[in-house]
């Protein structure tokens, strides 16, 4: 069920927006390489290691977080991320946007593998800040192509929401 306008976050502009990534330190590279391809600045990345999280006194009011996490054999990496999504909150302004990637500890990112993901990524921050469920994007069929080859290589992107 889609929720109400006024609980949905802002749109997120990629240009302006403030962003955190955190991850585990061999993801952590290409979580950045991806943002700055779709068009972050640098400038206003904040990246943090899962296993380091930041001063619980440092503050900063991020929109957009993005946290990669690599899930060793058979350990469900969610509760892995949505403990490292609770150690930045303090980083986010309240509604910020959540998206985590678990990837498989089997499964390793190669270039066409970080271009799909990074079109996942944007499009699920797209459909977060929509409007209203009629002004979602759309999932053509080569997105749910690509979707299906990031499912099948271990890889998953889904949207967290903690708190307000």
């Amino acid at each position: 069920m889609a929720r109400s306008p006024h609980e949905r976050p802002a749109p997120v502009d990629l240009a302006s927006a403030d962003v955190v990534l955190a991850g585990t330190q061999e993801l952590l590279p290409v979580l950045r390489a991806a943002a700055v391809r779709a068009g972050i600045d640098a400038a206003r990345m904040r990246v943090v290691g899962v296993d380091d999280p930041p001063d619980p006194d440092e503050t900063w009011d991020a929109t957009l977080a993005v946290i990669a996490i690599r899930r060793p054999g058979d350990d469900p990496a969610f509760h892995r991320a949505q403990a490292a999504a609770e150690s930045i909150d303090p980083l986010l302004a309240p509604g910020a946007v959540r998206v985590v990637v678990t990837v498989s500890g089997l499964t390793r990112l190669a270039p066409k593998l970080e271009r799909t993901l990074t079109s996942e990524v944007l499009h699920q921050i797209g459909v977060a800040s929509a409007w209203s469920g009629f002004g979602r994007p759309f999932r053509g069929l080569r997105m749910r192509l690509g979707l299906a080859g990031l499912r099948a290589s271990g890889v998953r992107v889904f949207r967290i929401s903690i708190g307000t």
